[in-house]
């Protein structure tokens, strides 16, 4: 099962929900793959040092038959494996353009290993472009995060507008498999009001946990761990496992239903 994290907002806690819920699903004995397609490269950071990185997924982009095997690391996390990613991905979008098949290649490749993992959490930069695109039509089901502000919604409208793009062009049976609500403050009318026009709009799609503002979320990127492992008794943990929860029940649920 191949799972996107995406939004096109950037700072909405995209790459810590990934890791997180990739390291939540490891943590509950699923054998988990992390695929960073992110330029800025923060899941990778999250595992591996710079000097432990220069095999990246980069070539997957470039190279005819490119083998994904032989850049998957396994990470401290038991059942967590990572590709991870390389500031060269800022150049795919040049190096693509006009390729008839550039949407394709992240899909290709994966067709090779995605039977080896329960599930693949892919991180995708905070963007539209070609990067995220390949990570949708790799996918079989995106989760998105979305922080409760007054400008929650901004741009939404147009990641959705690609999603129903790629569903109809390259990958029918792409669905979302939920919203989660994150850096929530409920303390802030604001909040509370971007919650419920969240809600409005996804209705059933909104997870029933939101990841609260919390201090060991923040740090733990600095320590290179994921708050299991860095704060394991946090509020952020604790919400965060709820979420695996739901992810882990959700998919089941519409693998059932297929």
């Amino acid at each position: 099962m191949i799972i996107s994290v995406a939004n096109q907002k950037g700072g909405v806690g995209k790459t810590t929900t990934a890791v997180n819920v990739a390291a939540g699903l490891a943590k509950k004995g699923k054998r988990t793959l992390l695929i960073d397609v992110d330029p800025q490269c923060n899941a990778t950071s999250m595992f591996f040092e710079p000097e432990e990185t220069e095999d990246s997924i980069f070539p997957l982009f470039t190279e005819k038959n490119f083998d994904i095997t032989g850049i998957i690391k396994e990470t401290k996390i038991p059942n967590l494996f990572a590709a991870p990613s390389t500031i060269h991905l800022a150049k795919v979008e040049r190096i693509l353009a006009g390729e008839m098949d550039a949407p394709l290649k992240l899909k290709k490749i994966l067709s090779n290993v995605k039977n080896a993992f329960e599930y693949i959490v892919i991180d995708t930069p905070p963007s539209l472009g070609l990067l995220t695109v390949n990570a949708l039509v790799a996918s079989d089901y995106i989760l998105i995060p979305i922080t409760p502000s007054p400008w929650a919604m901004e741009g939404v409208q147009d990641f959705l507008d690609t999603f129903k793009g790629v569903k109809e062009t390259f990958n029918e049976n792409l669905s979302i498999l939920g919203v989660i609500i994150t850096m929530f403050d409920p303390r802030t009318v604001l909040a509370r009001d971007a919650v419920n026009q969240i809600k409005a709009m996804f209705e059933e799609l909104v997870f029933s946990e939101a990841i609260h503002r919390n201090v060991r979320l923040e740090e733990s990127p600095a320590y290179g761990e994921d708050i299991f492992t860095f704060a394991p008794n946090s509020t952020g943990a604790k919400s965060y496992e709820k979420i695996v929860e739901e992810v882990i029940k959700r998919a089941e649920r519409k693998e059932r239903t297929a």
